[in-house]
């Protein structure tokens, strides 16, 4: 029996499903129910894997994918729960800071996630704000070196961020350091949604491959992680 896509447990209240199914062009579908419109800027490369799956392949200089604001203000997170998920590919060059996903402004508000390299090759999530004790609020992890498949999911409860990893030889949910004060409400961004690219100024984009990247407005459970992890492990190994 088929199990349709809004009956599986995980994909409940999902925001955004990006599994580039079309191997062609400057747009892909987002599956998830808001179908967000996003585009591909300056030809990132569709790359068949040995399994068949189709990934995006970034140069590290100015490929990206975008959502415009307008389209995407349900991922303006501030005060509530959410999760960042995909499968990444990271490769060695270009900017110390690549990023993954982001929708922020920096030090003012929205939120980012960015890989930073050698010699700790930490992940990190933070959120940006106008004002008060700190311009920035973060959680990260380390570990995610480069040059190969890494699962992540990160899940934001409140103040609480917590990684997740997994690549062929297992699953962990990951210590997380928050800086001081946890994870401070983000305040409300009007910028645009960017897979591979930030709106920060030096725009530290991303090099590598990555396949569905998915965003929901809820904290996914360790268990929930481990489930899209088992599922999709066999099309990266």
């Amino acid at each position: 029996m088929t199990v349709l896509y809004d009956n599986l447990g995980i994909n409940r209240e999902i925001l955004l499903d990006l599994p580039f199914r079309e191997g062609i062009g400057t747009i892909t579908q987002d599956v998830a129910k808001p179908h967000h419109p996003v585009t591909l800027h300056n030809t990132p490369t569709w790359t068949v894997l040995d399994s068949g799956l189709g990934v995006l392949t970034l140069n590290g200089t100015n490929e990206y994918l975008r959502c415009l604001a307008a389209s995407c203000a349900d991922l303006d997170f501030t005060s509530g729960d959410y999760s960042l998920g995909g499968w990444f590919y990271i490769e060695s060059g270009g900017d110390d800071d690549k990023t993954l996903m982001s929708r922020f402004l920096l030090d003012n508000n929205g939120w980012e996630l960015y890989h930073y390299n050698s010699p700790n090759y930490y992940l990190t999530l933070r959120h940006h704000h106008a004002a008060g004790a700190s311009v920035r609020t973060g959680a990260y992890s380390s570990g995610w070196t480069f040059g190969k498949w890494w699962f992540m999911g990160f899940s934001r409860s409140g103040g609480v961020g917590q990684f997740y990893r997994g690549d062929v030889d297992g699953f962990a949910a990951l210590p997380t350091t928050n800086t001081v004060g946890g994870l401070i409400d983000p305040e409300s961004s009007a910028q645009n949604f960017y897979a591979g690219y930030s709106t920060s100024g030096s725009n530290n984009p991303f090099k590598g491959k990555f396949w569905r990247p998915r965003i929901w407005p809820r904290a996914l459970s360790a268990s929930e992680w481990r489930v899209i992890f088992e599922r999709e492990k066999r099309w990266l190994a």
